[in-house]
């Protein structure tokens, strides 16, 4: 039997180590379907496994969290025009989180008759567009169409030489029905492997000044989004930050990039730190500050580093740099602690002493938590956070969409915290909890307000859980209402009519579902949360579901803020 163009591409992801394809399936998928179903009843050549999934917007948003559970490459595919046009919003996502994904989409098929796989049905014209691929061209590496059968291996190799080189993001390639159904050639050429380029060695002569300046700081900090995304960065930063007395304070992270509790943790960047801070390193940093809210002093020595520090895909971006350097994090920070060893130590232990001291009211601010009998008191995110990081194992990977507080989370090993991309696509973390737990088949737990669970398409994404049997806790901080909406008004208009009426149209989401029947009609433990002292026994009640019972679980909390 000869293997069809489907079964061939098919093999050749299994061969570049794609182990899942999560898939929203539409006509142009019948070439993979056979494909599938040929090869179970003859050759069993390792093929990757089809994850259904009822949104595109879940099956990216499941590869980006597998990807960030696992570290490997994830691939996706989806309907022609219309499947590319739902899930554009997940694609930005992993562009600006530097994920790599093979984002495929079948083509409307090219012949209108005289061919398999041809037109034979009437969307086949509807859902033909002039450039399928211009839809997102702006979030993806490369695209490209796939035209011939003899180009299979080649343009497979190109897609993922490219989607996994540093820095790395999603690439897209469209796949016509009738290639996909042609029969393979006897003879084709078998491309060689394109060797991944390594990120190359921090300059040495930059990291040198950089110590230098660090070294002689009266209050050195480094300020850090994402250099957690490198593994190996979190314990070369624990490292620089305690031998050498530099404080590490984080803006908006969206990773575990230092344990919560080091005594060089400063906590989130305020304009307190910026008002001392005399030397500041900016390490993955894609937005360092925000002029209208804080900014370095202006005799302050600035320095931004990163994989590539000036984010040329962003538009605009003029936030200042005296001294820019390009690597992984891990590579510039070991580096830097070398320089800082081979320097003249400067101010050390007076810095010590006060940065610590910083640290540690970071640390010791006051509880959320208070008296979790007292009922008069409103259920707030920090409190629903504290409550959560005191129950929460400490492998049990957390992903957040804005409310949750790092701090109070209490995550402290590399890869158990992830935030929104700052893309801003709504809906991400319930199908990035799901894609990894997928991959670990380990609990995952999503953080989300209502607002952003609507967006998740909540209904696909319960179903994708209980299909695939997924322990995933979902905790909905349920204000009924859109803040991000809320409290732009008020920061634009603070003296308008808006604010001084409480006009809440744009923001005012009420009445809400009963947002737990959502996972319980799919087989889940689902609870509403009303008063304060009910929130830790149903978190108990939740994690017991999905830990021992190996069920999804949501808490539907009714918070005030």
């Amino acid at each position: 039997m000869k293997t069809s163009v489907a079964g061939h591409y098919l093999a050749q992801l299994a061969s570049h180590g794609i182990e899942h394809l999560y898939v929203n399936a539409g006509t142009d998928f019948a070439p993979l379907a056979e494909a599938y179903a040929a090869n179970a009843n003859g050759s069993n050549t390792q093929l990757p496994e089809p994850v259904l999934c009822a949104h595109e917007s879940l099956a990216v948003g499941m590869a980006h969290g597998a990807y960030l559970s696992s570290g490997r490459p994830q691939a996706v595919m989806f309907h022609v025009s219309v499947g590319t046009a739902n899930a554009i919003c997940a694609v930005a996502n992993a562009a600006r989180d530097n994920v790599p994904l093979l984002v495929t989409a079948g083509r409307t098929p090219l012949l209108e008759a005289g061919m398999t796989g041809s037109r034979d049905t009437m969307i086949h014209w509807a859902q033909e567009m002039f450039d399928q691929a211009g839809m997102l061209r702006e979030f993806v590496k490369w695209d490209y169409e796939l035209r011939n059968p003899l180009q299979v291996d080649q343009v497979v190799d190109r897609a993922m030489g490219i989607a996994n080189t540093s820095p790395k993001g999603p690439v897209y390639l469209t796949l016509p029905r009738e290639i996909l159904a042609q029969e393979m050639p006897d003879a084709y050429a078998q491309a060689p492997r394109t060797a991944i380029p390594e990120q190359g060695d921090p300059d040495r002569g930059a990291i040198m000044a950089l110590a230098e300046r660090l070294a002689a700081a009266a209050f050195p900090m480094i300020v850090t989004s994402a250099s957690g995304a490198d593994h190996d960065a979190v314990g070369q930063i624990a490292e620089v930050a305690s031998e050498c007395a530099i404080g590490v304070a984080e803006v908006s992270p969206r990773y575990m990039n230092l344990p919560f509790d080091h005594e060089m943790h400063l906590g989130m960047a305020r304009p307190q730190l910026y008002e001392s801070a005399d030397v500041i390193l900016y390490l993955e940093c894609d937005v360092p500050w925000i002029s209208a809210h804080m900014a370095p002093r202006d005799d302050a020595f600035v320095a931004q580093a990163g994989i590539d520090p000036l984010f040329p895909r962003y538009p605009m971006r003029s936030h200042r740099s005296d001294l820019s350097i390009s690597g992984k994090p891990a590579a510039i920070l070991k580096m830097l602690k070398e320089a800082l060893g081979s320097l003249e130590s400067g101010p050390t232990r007076a810095r010590r002493e006060k940065l610590r001291s910083i640290a540690e009211g970071a640390l010791a601010q006051p509880t959320a938590a208070g008296d979790a009998a007292t009922t008069s008191a409103p259920i707030t995110k920090a409190f629903m956070s504290e409550s959560l990081g005191q129950l929460l194992d400490a492998d049990v990977t957390v992903f957040n969409e804005y409310w949750g507080l790092p701090t109070l989370l209490r995550r402290e090993k590399p890869g158990t915290y992830f935030f929104l991309p700052p893309a801003g696509g709504l809906g991400w973390a319930l199908p990035a909890a799901l894609g990894a737990s997928h991959v670990t088949r380990q609990p995952a737990v999503a953080l989300m307000g209502d607002g952003a669970y609507l967006f998740a398409n909540p209904a696909a994404c319960h179903h994708a859980a209980a299909r695939n049997n997924l322990p995933v806790l979902t905790v909905i901080a349920n204000n009924a209402a859109w803040g991000a909406v809320a409290r732009a008004t008020q920061g634009v208009y603070p003296d308008g009519e808006a604010v001084r009426g409480g006009d809440q149209r744009f923001s005012d989401l009420g009445p809400n579902p009963a947002f737990e029947a959502y996972c319980t009609a799919s087989g889940g433990y689902g609870e509403r949360v009303v008063e304060r002292n009910e929130l830790v026994p149903a978190i108990e009640r939740a994690l017991h579901a999905v830990k021992q019972a190996g069920r999804q679980a949501l808490l539907n909390v009714e918070c005030a803020d």
